[in-house]
């Protein structure tokens, strides 16, 4: 039966009996407040929530409205229109709290799905960051094993080369060096073909190394400073060139003239002289 269809056709009828039967009686303001109450309960969340409390206020409204038609001044119709007029306020406060508790569980179910979803990604980025680790570790694995390998080769190189050119370690690295007389005619910058011979073998020694290698021109102090100094720039770079062609990398290895400075003799005696005129090969350590 719908509830609602049924006071819709009750309550005119009540109405107009109580005019015709009541005559000039005002309702008790008891029963005026029980009808808009029961109104607001039947038209608001109680009758979409919980419908069987405004039927139980629709009940006591009628028994109200009936005494007030027959009875009017019996006490007992105020008594109706107040239960009448509290199970309609009941019916309305239970659907403020079944509203609350449905708001409530929406509210915890929302909150449990951002959490899941927080911690799904939470896990998923610490995923990610071990993943970045663990290969992290492995290419630190690598280079250390790459650089072991790099290190053995140079220890070879170094044995190879020692054997045709003077090699020392300082801070820059090691230090293979080459007379000038040997590699260049006097005031020349064009490699002698025994220099080549030597240059072939340095070549092949570090040409596979992955080391990055600097080619220093040096003179002695005879002459003009900007003679020196351009004609060792020459020397270097011719070295420079010789040992690219012959398979060195030419992005490991730069040329640059040194002139007469940083001598390693004194430029007073020939041999002196002659020992300052020369040609660093500096290879750096793999980094």
């Amino acid at each position: 039966m719908n509830w609602n269809h049924a006071l819709a056709a009750a309550v005119p009828v009540i109405l107009a009996g109580s005019v015709g039967c009541a005559g000039e009686h005002i309702p008790p303001k008891s029963l005026v407040d029980a009808r808009a109450d029961y109104a607001q309960a039947r038209n608001g969340l109680a009758m979409q929530l919980d419908p069987t409390d405004v039927h139980e206020a629709d009940v006591s409204l009628q028994s109200a409205e009936q005494a007030f038609h027959d009875s009017p001044d019996d006490p007992s119709t105020n008594d109706l229109a107040i239960i009448a007029d509290r199970k309609a306020l009941f019916a309305e406060s239970q659907a403020g709290v079944l509203k609350a508790q449905q708001d409530t569980q929406v509210a915890i179910q929302q909150l449990q799905t951002t959490r899941s979803q927080q911690l799904a990604m939470a896990q998923g980025q610490l995923g990610a960051t071990q993943m970045q680790l663990q290969q992290q570790q492995q290419q630190t694995v690598a280079d250390q094993q790459k650089l072991a390998t790099l290190e053995a080769n140079l220890k070879d190189a170094r044995s190879t080369i020692a054997k045709i050119a003077s090699i020392k370690d300082d801070d820059r690295g090691m230090v293979i060096t080459l007379q000038g007389e040997v590699l260049f005619k006097t005031g020349k910058s064009d490699l002698k073909p025994a220099a080549m011979a030597k240059l072939d073998q340095i070549a092949d020694a570090l040409k596979s190394k992955e080391a990055p290698i600097t080619v220093y021109g040096f003179t002695d102090n005879v002459g003009a400073r900007d003679m020196n100094m351009d004609l060792s720039e020459h020397r270097a770079e011719s070295v420079r060139t010789y040992l690219i062609s012959k398979g060195v990398p030419q992005d490991l290895i730069k040329a640059e003239g040194k002139g007469p400075d940083s001598p390693v003799a004194d430029n007073e005696s020939i041999e002196g002289r002659a020992q300052n005129r020369r040609v660093e090969l500096v290879v750096s350590p793999k980094k």
